[in-house]
């Protein structure tokens, strides 16, 4: 009986933090040097992932980034070591720098677009006041 209470605990621990969303966001900029400080209006913020240290695979054609366990077919120069320089590569137009870590509320409070997990510029909107 104490065994299926624990691991109802941890099967309930490990559900929330997977799908929880991130307290964090990359901070990504609209050219190839970043987010320049006081310009942030002009930069995206996407979600960070749960494992945003994994390696991610960059969909070129549709400009998108997804941890590379989901897309097992990912050419081997799309392949990135984590989110923020795949995300980087999106926004930028390279790799280095990468995007920066930054809380949700820094991107509520400079007023940043706010795109989805997978980086698709389509999806970036500026949040409503």
């Amino acid at each position: 009986m104490f065994y299926k209470i624990l691991l109802s605990i941890v099967l309930l621990f490990v559900f929330q933090t997977t799908f929880a969303e991130s307290p964090f966001y990359f901070l990504c900029g609209p050219d190839e040097d970043g987010c320049p400080e006081g310009q942030e209006q002009y930069c995206a913020c996407i979600p960070a992932s749960a494992s945003p240290e994994q390696p991610y695979c960059l969909n070129f054609d549709a400009r998108t980034c997804a941890p590379l366990i989901r897309q097992p077919n990912c050419a081997r120069d799309l392949i990135f070591s984590n989110q923020e320089t795949c995300l980087a590569t999106i926004f930028q137009s390279e790799p280095e720098p990468p995007c920066v870590k930054v809380s949700q509320s820094f991107c509520s409070t400079h007023s940043t677009y706010v795109c989805n997990e997978q980086g698709d510029p389509d999806s970036c909107k500026k949040p409503t006041p």
